[in-house]
């Protein structure tokens, strides 16, 4: 008998349960479905992408250019062209990235880097009577090249002090923003045909088979404006930046495996890229959300 008690009791307790449970109207059951939708969809995650070119300064006090200064009185034209070497004193950036909003105000990105043709190249009949002391046979009939050539990949984080887009991706009105960021970059430097470098350990001059390289950390900070310019969705973006970007380790590998570089004097002091100066720059930029 006690036990039928208990069994009724349990039944009891569970009817009180489940009873409300269904008991909820068709609407309400579909009211419930449409509020836990609508709040899932506003937890939007916004992205974005970005292209753009810079344009930027870098010291004329500078080792390529102390090279160049001392290469160019060398070289005579068969043809009358000129033998001018040129300095580098400004350098042009394309470069393009994506990234997504880690929260309302802050942003990351990951990007690449390519720098347009630094230097000089002009087909001709050129001789030079050397290079340095240690080079004492004359060069003639080559073209007078030396491009440098950069590329690179970055990292950015940026913080909006004002006005960040939404969380459909929307910009509404002008956003102001620090920007801060990372990279490692590869440089190659091609010169003339039979240019004659520097070995590190025979301390004598040596033709270089191939293109001088190196590679180097670099790092920028800036602070920069979006502007909605309404057409395609699409962002228009300016900055202002410092550069830090200076390749140190040029040079070339012959056979056995040793070290030839360029020189800007004749004990040997190698030719350092720095390109590191303020640049601006100018592009556009597109929000998307999912």
């Amino acid at each position: 008998m006690r036990s039928k008690f208990f069994s009724f009791l349990v039944l009891g307790l569970a009817l009180l349960v489940a009873v409300p449970a269904f008991s909820q109207s068709e609407d309400e059951i579909v009211a419930s479905f449409l509020k836990k939708t609508e709040k899932k969809k506003s937890k939007h995650a916004v992205g974005f992408f970005v292209l753009n070119g810079s344009y930027g300064r870098i010291s004329r006090d500078n080792k390529y250019n102390y090279f160049a200064g001392r290469v160019t009185p060398l070289v005579t034209s068969t043809n009358g062209s000129s033998t001018l070497v040129d300095d580098i004193s400004n350098t042009q950036e394309i470069s393009g990235a994506i990234g997504f909003m880690t929260s309302r105000k802050t942003a990351v990105s990951l990007g690449f880097s390519y720098w347009l043709k630094l230097g000089s190249s002009r087909t001709g009949d050129f001789n030079l009577s050397l290079v340095n002391e240690n080079d004492p046979n004359p060069h003639a009939g080559f073209d007078l090249k030396s491009e440098v050539k950069v590329i690179g990949a970055c990292a950015n984080f940026d913080y909006f002090l004002s006005n960040p887009p939404d969380k459909d991706g929307v910009l509404r009105k002008l956003a102001v923003k620090l920007t801060a960021g990372g990279g490692y970059y590869k440089a190659s430097w091609q010169l003339w045909d039979g240019f004659a470098g520097y070995n590190l350990t025979s301390l004598q001059s040596e033709a270089v088979g191939g293109k001088l390289s190196g590679s180097a950390p670099g790092g920028n900070l800036g602070i920069s404006a979006e502007y909605p310019i309404n057409f395609g969705g699409l962002i228009m973006e300016g900055l202002l930046r410092y550069t830090y970007l200076n390749f140190t380790n040029m040079k070339w590998y012959n056979g056995s495996n040793q070290e030839v570089v360029a020189t800007y004097n004749e004990s040997g002091s190698r030719v350092d890229l720095n390109f590191s100066g303020p640049r601006v720059q100018l592009g556009f930029k597109r929000y998307f959300s999912w």
